[in-house]
């Protein structure tokens, strides 16, 4: 009965797993296996230890404990191990004098290895598939000889007699376009591990010999070819096929081989947030990408490419990932499967882009080839430029340029940007500058960079506030083909309210209706001689600049005063057009709650020009005493004289009486004189403008490439904005919340060999839902492709189950 239940209980048992195929034998009972990077140890069936193959000491510790448990002897164990016995009979010798310090390898002193630890494992991988030592060589850019003596230190020795693989025909996989080679296009670095990086995973997890094609020979590409026979974009092909398991591009990239992993899809039932895909239709017709790769061309051999990091950055942007640390608070492997990658970026990989881009400096570049793609494609846009400082507060250790913060109405160190809007109200080119300058010195040279974009002589106007306020600068401006649109500054009379007469215009389909006073010249200011053009002569001699002034009623009896030189807009057109610059406030506000506009993307500054200057605080405080010392001046002088208004006669009939009675009143008056004109002298004496070397100014770099990819997400959904606007009737106040419960979705995706179809999950409501699908189905029209891909990409969103409405 016992030998039954025995029996029984053992054939419950789970059996053990056979014994792998590539065992290497020491003796009849123990044996290793050598896989996945490390060295597995077995004695009947029972795992001893586990050492990883790069691990020297560790592993000369098991071959020195075999011997010592006498489970084999040297020469068992030289064998198996590929040493010597002299070897084997040194490092017991040294263990038992030292232990596992007497195992460490000492100081090498011949030749250093030329090759890294990736391209060791590749060399290993490559030897066991039989490709020939010359294949190798010309793989890893290094000499046959660097090959032989890799794979004597790996103690690998080349088989005569075994067939080379063939090259995969990369042809039938690929029928649709056109495969080439380019070996001169990539530049193979003998250390690519310093300037392409990769996760530990490839490290840790290399590819078996099974998983990884024949050697690639080259770097491959497919490239679409327009009918003008002309390239217009080269494609990039992946060795890989599982979209799970990118090691083979991994490993390509860490050779140097790969500029750009290429998306790979898999289908998914749930995947969360690919509602984000719904923005790439018009991310393809936008130019972001074409821009990015027109600037800066590479950012070198890997796996996320230029590309890649692009669309990564673009597709964050719009589910409100606003800073690269952000990305760590989302799984890599779900963002992933929206780009077509295994994984996404990692905030070091993410850092490590900008870095690499940054060093390069062309930020600026950027910025300005986005804005001539915008112009060029809407010529109109430059009809109205809306241009405004905006002020970015800094908190930091470093002494920056002081600017007052509007909305707070404090003086706080800070950083002001430049932005030219467009005439919709969209950004449309960022000017970025050292010293917190006024808009009257700036605005000259960012129309002159405007100017040099348009690229001919039409007139634009120019759309700014009373900081900007100057008829010098208005003369100037108009004389070099720029008109003007602006407030007036300053206190100025109120006019009669019976001269105001209300005037209604449709605009862009909209009833405006204002309130309106149109003069049509009005003296604006007095102009110097050399800009005594745009001015006319008065009899008192002086030149002046007459200017029109439109003057709008409000509501609560204000009057918002406007000058400008057009003449041919109505007054409800000037009087719209310079309101329609809250757009740009509205935009400021925005983007800073939603895409982290203000946020600082990297620490450090840098020092400003030598020719630098700044205003002398010195000189600054002493006109804040010289006017506090004036207006007690003109106090004690008023009151001087009330007191001699109010003098009577009978009491003080002569001035000698009268200065006698306010005799102190007199010497008050005369002491606050002399410290007036004290003050006078000792600022004479005081320079009003300083060389700014003690300031410092923050790094731009970064934080264009931030801005251009937050621009182009803020145009790209605006543009979605207005296609929902036939779809949905409240998308002026609900519109953007809709589109962000959109990209948020959960979508399904499958994948045929010429399509991705993305059906993204239902909206909360029966309405919401009809409006993202009209606007998929709108998209969907457009028939454009992934990014780096052939799939043309397909939209809809899930129907309505049966029974609910």
């Amino acid at each position: 009965m016992g030998m039954n239940t025995n029996a029984s209980a053992q054939s419950l048992l789970p059996l053990p797993e056979p014994p792998p195929d590539n065992r290497t034998f020491i003796n009849h009972s123990v044996w290793f296996v050598d896989n996945d990077g490390y060295r597995v140890v077995f004695c009947r069936h029972e795992p001893l230890h586990r050492v990883g193959l790069g691990d020297t000491v560790h592993l000369r510790s098991v071959a020195v404990w075999l011997h010592q448990s006498e489970l084999a002897t040297q020469e068992e164990i030289c064998r198996a191990f590929g040493h010597d016995v002299s070897t084997q009979a040194r490092w017991e010798r040294q263990f038992r004098q030292h232990g596992m310090d007497g195992l460490l390898p000492k100081k090498r002193t011949g030749r250093p290895c030329e090759l890294n630890k990736s391209q060791m494992q590749c060399i290993r991988r490559w030897f066991h598939a039989g490709v020939s030592n010359r294949q190798m060589a010309k793989q890893l850019g290094v000499g046959e000889s660097t090959i032989r003596r890799s794979l004597r230190r790996m103690k690998l020795m080349q088989q005569q007699g075994v067939l080379q693989p063939s090259l995969p025909n990369l042809q039938d996989a690929t029928p649709a376009a056109t495969v080439e080679t380019h070996r001169d296009n990539v530049q193979i670095n003998e250390r690519p591990a310093e300037v392409v990086e990769t996760t530990a995973v490839v490290d840790q997890m290399p590819p078996t010999v099974e998983e990884t094609p024949a050697v690639p020979s080259v770097a491959l590409t497919v490239k679409k070819t327009t009918l003008e026979g002309e390239t217009e974009s080269a494609l990039p092909f992946s060795l890989d096929r599982d979209p799970h398991n990118r090691s083979n591009d991994r490993v390509v990239a860490r050779l140097g081989l790969l500029e750009d992993a290429a998306p790979l899809f898999a289908d998914a039932e749930c995947l969360y947030r690919a509602g984000a895909l719904l923005a790439v239709p018009v991310l393809a017709e936008h130019g972001l990408i074409e821009a990015f790769a027109k600037v800066y061309h590479s950012i070198g051999p890997a796996f996320y490419g230029l590309r890649t990091i692009v669309v990564t950055l673009f597709l964050g942007a719009l589910l409100r990932i606003k800073r690269p640390e952000h990305w760590k608070e989302f799984r890599p492997e779900e963002l992933g499967a929206i780009l077509g990658l295994d994984r996404a970026p990692e905030v070091k990989t993410v850092r490590r882009k900008f870095t690499r881009m940054a060093a390069m400096e062309r930020g600026k570049e950027l910025m300005e080839e986005l804005a001539r793609r915008r112009i060029a494609a809407d010529e109109d846009r430059v009809a109205f430029l809306y241009i405004d400082g905006h002020v970015r507060e800094y908190h930091g250790k470093f002494p920056l340029f002081e600017a007052k913060k509007a909305q707070r109405q404090v003086v706080t160190p800070a950083a002001t940007d430049n932005w030219v809007h467009d005439a919709h109200g969209e950004p449309l080119l960022i000017v970025t500058s050292e010293v917190n300058a006024k808009l009257t010195q700036v605005l000259e040279p960012i129309l002159a960079d405007v100017r040099r974009l348009v690229g001919d002589q039409r007139r634009m106007t120019v759309v700014f506030d009373r900081g900007g306020f100057s008829p010098k600068l208005f003369a100037r401006l108009i004389a070099t083909g720029f008109d003007v649109l602006t407030y007036r500054k300053g206190k100025t009379r109120k006019l009669p309210v019976a001269r105001f007469v209300p005037q209604r215009q449709k605009i862009d389909g909209t009833w405006r209706e204002y309130t309106v006073c149109d003069r049509p010249r009005v003296r604006v200011g007095t102009l110097p001689a050399k800009e005594r053009k745009e001015g006319k002569k008065a009899k008192s001699g002086k030149h002046y600049l007459w200017m029109r002034e439109v003057r709008v009623l409000r509501e609560d009896g204000r009057q918002t005063a406007i000058f400008t030189n057009r003449e041919d807009l109505s007054a409800v057109m000037v009087a719209w057009r310079i309101f329609y610059r809250w757009r740009q406030e509205n935009y400021f506000k925005y983007a800073g709650e939603e895409f982290a506009l203000d946020a600082l993307l990297e620490y450090g500054v840098d020092d400003l020009a030598e020719e630098t200057d700044r205003r002398n605080p010195q000189w600054q405080k002493l006109t804040r005493r010289l006017q506090k010392a004036r207006a007690e001046v003109a106090r004690l002088q008023s009151e001087l004289g009330k007191e001699a208004a109010a003098n009577e006669e009978t009491l003080r009939p002569s001035m000698r009486g009268f200065k006698i009675a306010h005799a102190q009143l007199r010497q008050q008056l005369q002491k606050a004189e002399t410290q007036v004109e004290r003050l006078l002298k000792q600022r004479a004496n005081t320079p009003k403008r300083i060389q700014a070397s003690d300031l410092k100014t923050l790094k731009t770099e970064k934080k264009l490439i931030a801005d251009a990819i937050k621009m182009a997400a803020y145009q790209v959904e605006t543009e979605l904005l207005s296609m929902l606007q036939d779809h949905y009737a409240r998308a002026d106040e609900e519109g953007r919340t809709l589109l962000h419960a959109a990209f948020q979705s959960p979508a399904r995706l499958e994948v045929t060999e010429d399509e991705l179809r993305v059906t993204i999950a239902r909206q909360s409501s029966p309405h919401r839902t009809a409006a993202i699908a009209a606007l998929c189905a709108q998209l969907d029209a457009q028939a454009v492709s992934f990014p780096g891909t052939q799939l043309r990409l397909r939209l809809a969103v899930q129907a309505a189950e049966p029974g609910i409405s």
